[in-house]
Parts: structure tokens; sequence; C-alpha cells
């Protein structure tokens, strides 16, 4: 939150609800997924950013690690590991969680600006 505050930022994150559901696990680490508490950290990180004084989002979370944020393109064989995304139409390649993270702030700047779109007169 100080780098935000600091730097006159926001912060995003990706919607925590429904997480367990989304989530594939081996079973020897089912139990610990199941004692996360998303919710709590969701809430815990909108209070903090309320207290900086810096903007909070959550926006969906729907393809953010398959959608290229480069030329748009989305498809499941964008990510050939876990780790490592590469784009099947322009070939922009790099970490799976660097790119998602790239679409998180993509979409949130287009809320935010949609939120913050002054309001039209009345006619």
């Amino acid at each position: 939150m100080s780098v935000a505050q600091r730097t006159g930022r926001g912060v995003a994150v990706e919607e925590l609800d429904g997480i367990r559901e989304r989530v594939r696990l081996r079973r020897d680490q089912r139990s610990t997924l199941s004692s996360w508490a998303f919710h709590q950290l969701g809430q815990h990180l909108a209070y903090k950013a309320r207290r900086a004084g810096v903007p909070f989002l959550e926006v969906d979370a729907a393809y953010t690690s398959q959608r290229c944020p480069r030329c748009g393109h989305t498809e499941k064989a964008n990510r050939p590991t876990r780790d490592h995304f590469s784009c099947r139409r322009c070939g922009l390649a790099g970490p799976a969680d660097v790119v998602a993270g790239v679409n998180v702030r993509d979409r949130a700047r287009s809320a935010w600006a949609f939120v913050t779109m002054p309001v039209p007169a009345p006619t």
C-alpha cells in the first residue's frame, strides 16, 4: 500500500470469490486450500487501502492467465505450462503470473475509468 500511496496509484486484485471452486489441486493439497481465508484477505486489503487513501478494485479473474495483453488473443494453449505464457497469435512470451498481473491491471484501469466517469448533467 505504501508504494501505491507514494506514487498516487491504486491496488487491483482478482476477485477472490469462488476461488475454491475454480482451483484444481491434488488431494494432498486440498486441506491447505480449504484453510485459506480468501474473503478475509480481500477485506483486509480493502481496509488497508481505504486507510491509506488508495483506490482499491477487485476485477473479474476470468482468463487473465490465458489472454494476451498485447493482441487480446485468448486461448488455453497460450499457457503451455503452469509458469509460462506464450501467445499463439503474436508470440508474446513471459512468466504467466506477470502476464496475468498485466491483464488485471488493464481491467482495473478500464473499470476505474468507468467508475470515475462524470455523471452527465440532466437535460
